[in-house]
């Protein structure tokens, strides 16, 4: 059974209150976690992120609010692997559920497929609506085409964000409540509404060992082949009521640049990975 946990921070009962009264009315049971309150960190959790070279990698410094949200994700994906849960349900306490979600956890065939499956987001896949997909469906075109047929080719990258080449959907997915599922690389960044596999949970863990950019980016640089994806219609947002403000990005100096252009992620691991998942001539 898919268990869910509400991340939710002890000074905010009200979202609390939001987002049970939603999961109770698709009567989804789940369970609150303490959320890790980013005005009341230690020194010692603060040194967990890497500061200067997150300053690096996003241009901007990183705000305590943003070290607790990623030591509260890292405490659910613990306890998963503490306690060997299969699959869960990640939420955040600021989410819009659909009245759809509730189809879609009630089969576990329609995640079990996944390592990671973002159900909130699919920036930045702007040109994947339900229309396009569903004729490639029709067509029996599942599947990202070799680099040399040239026309299918062409049309499957109508679905792909066509000014960044490395943003890749790889395979369709029709889901038993009628929804589409398209599993790609990188999977859009956006942690208030995701489920996510055992073995995700244990490779995120590892790659935020040394984290210096958002949790909501861990997975473009967990290794281990892991299956992403995300929903061609998402089932929740995020309100814009932020706990976490001040991120406010800085023109970085001549040296900084010098040193961003060497140490910039390049998700490499993740890479790797793909062409052993996908193959080399899916690319």
């Amino acid at each position: 059974m898919l268990k869910t946990f509400l991340i939710n921070l002890d000074r905010r009962p009200d979202r609390l209150t939001f987002v049970k009264q939603q999961l109770e009315n698709l009567d989804i049971a789940f369970e609150r976690v303490n959320a890790i309150d980013g005005s009341c960190l230690t020194d010692e959790q603060k040194a967990f992120l890497n500061q200067q070279r997150f300053a690096l990698e996003c241009k901007r410094k990183v705000v305590n609010g943003e070290i607790g949200c990623a030591l509260s994700h890292q405490a659910v994906w613990q306890r998963m692997v503490a306690e060997n849960i299969p699959y869960a349900l990640i939420l955040e306490d600021d989410v819009q559920l659909k009245p759809e979600l509730a189809s879609l956890l009630a089969d576990v065939r329609n995640y079990e497929s996944f390592d990671f499956l973002n159900l909130a987001l699919k920036k930045p896949f702007y040109d994947v609506d339900a229309v396009v997909v569903n004729s490639f469906v029709n067509k029996h075109q599942i599947m990202r085409p070799r680099f040399w047929q040239l026309f299918k080719r062409r049309s499957w990258r109508s679905m792909e964000r066509k000014a960044i080449v490395k943003w890749k959907i790889f395979r369709l997915h029709t889901l038993s409540n009628g929804m589409t599922a398209c599993e790609c690389d990188i999977a859009p960044s956006l942690a208030c509404c995701y489920i996510v596999s055992l073995q995700g949970a244990r490779n995120m863990l590892l790659a935020s060992k040394n984290l210096f950019y958002p949790i909501d980016k861990v997975w473009h640089y967990s290794g281990g082949q892991l299956k992403e994806a995300f929903l061609v219609e998402p089932l929740a947002s995020q309100s814009l009521d932020s706990d976490i403000p001040h991120r406010v990005r800085f023109r970085l100096t001549l040296w900084q640049k010098f040193k961003r252009f060497f140490v910039k992620g390049r998700h490499w691991q993740r890479r790797f990975d793909v062409v052993r998942m996908y193959g080399w001539t899916r690319l």
